[in-house]
């Protein structure tokens, strides 16, 4: 390890005392990676100068939630067998990136399980139960973002968020031309470098890096351009509600909350000190979709983490999820995947089966 490394590492080991830092969602600013509250790093180890993934990111006890949070993780950091293979696990609240630049990588969404070929990118969402297993020959980066640290892009045209946003939509981004390719592998050595920087300035940098990464993601994005997504400030309005879904949604089943309140649009809208019009103008305006579509997307697939991950009987995924009557669960669900709850659930695999989080 060199000087610079253990100079680094000694730092980051330092112990944490007080109480964890209170999050403030309108400053985000304060929470960037150059400012990130110790004991989100304490963990954080270095490995040949190269800042390797807190343990919390792969599933682990983590204190409150993450805020203002950003990491870059080589994949070449995980040398055996074990560390190129991950359990099923979910982050709640914050999303990932994986960039293969060579080789292949086996994964799993939700159950359902992909090969991908280099040079490729594969979003995964906050919420969904996934796991990857990293060929030998696999190299690339492995990045993982809070979404008020993506809304520190913002930009008069509000590019760099909207790429993020549309990601969500096409799970796997195929890297087409050399000229992609090469800009791509570009702007990760930058943002591994300075990642392990002692740079003064290094939460901008690292964040305007990021954001011309997503500009080339976006760019090779399979989708239509759906308008002027400065509408209404659609983009960080469909932010804040894509986030809400994601946090009131993702989190059923999952915790001992009660059941949560009504998920319709109406209800949404006011969370949000808006209207049901405003919403579906910036859900059209950013990924082509209705308010409702993004709802019913985000029940459905809740609702498929609950069949496979849990032992919870179908009844109460039904009530928890806002339905009166089981049998009307049962319509929607067989609607959008061609079979009934109980049949899904009967051809999972049973050593898939584990709880998140354990019931007491």
């Amino acid at each position: 390890m060199t000087r610079e490394a253990r100079r680094i590492s000694s730092q980051l080991e330092k112990p944490v005392s007080g109480p964890a830092p209170q999050p403030n969602r309108h400053s985000v600013a304060d929470h960037a990676v150059a400012k990130l509250p110790t004991p989100f790093l304490d963990r954080v180890k270095t490995k040949d100068g190269i800042l390797s993934a807190p343990s919390f990111i792969y599933g682990e006890d983590r204190p409150g939630a993450i805020f203002g949070f950003f990491h870059i993780e080589p994949l070449t950091a995980r040398s055996s067998h074990e560390e190129r293979q991950t359990g099923l696990h979910r982050h709640p609240d914050f999303d990932q990136l994986l960039i293969v630049t060579t080789g292949r990588c086996l994964f799993e969404h939700d159950g359902q399980e992909r090969e991908i070929e280099a040079p490729c990118c594969v979003y995964t969402p906050a919420n969904v139960v996934h796991q990857f297993f990293y060929r030998p020959d696999a190299t690339g980066v492995v990045i993982s973002v809070s979404s008020d640290f993506v809304a520190g892009l913002s930009s008069a045209e509000q590019a760099a968020i909207t790429s993020m946003l549309r990601l969500g939509t096409q799970r796997v981004i195929k890297f087409r031309t050399e000229e992609t390719i090469t800009a791509a592998q570009s702007l990760i050595d930058l943002t591994l470098d300075k990642f392990a920087s002692r740079h003064p300035y290094r939460c901008d940098i690292v964040r305007y890096l990021f954001g011309g990464l997503l500009l080339e993601l976006g760019a090779a994005l399979d989708v239509p351009s759906y308008g002027d997504p400065r509408t209404v400030n659609a983009v960080d309005l469909f932010r804040q509600y894509r986030d809400l879904i994601q946090l009131t949604i993702g989190a059923i089943g999952f915790s001992d909350d009660p059941r949560p309140p009504s998920n319709t649009v109406e209800s949404f809208a006011s969370r949000l000190s808006t209207t049901p019009y405003a919403l579906n103008v910036a859900c059209q305006s950013v990924c082509g979709c209705s308010a409702r579509d993004l709802i019913h997307t985000a029940i459905l697939e809740q609702a498929t983490r609950l069949l496979l991950y849990t032992a919870r009987p179908v009844k109460e995924i039904s009530y928890l999820l806002g339905y009166s009557h089981a049998s009307h669960f049962t319509r929607f669900f067989k609607q959008r995947r061609g079979t009934t709850p109980e049949a899904f659930r009967r051809k999972a695999p049973r050593d898939k089966w584990i709880e998140l989080p354990p019931k007491h």
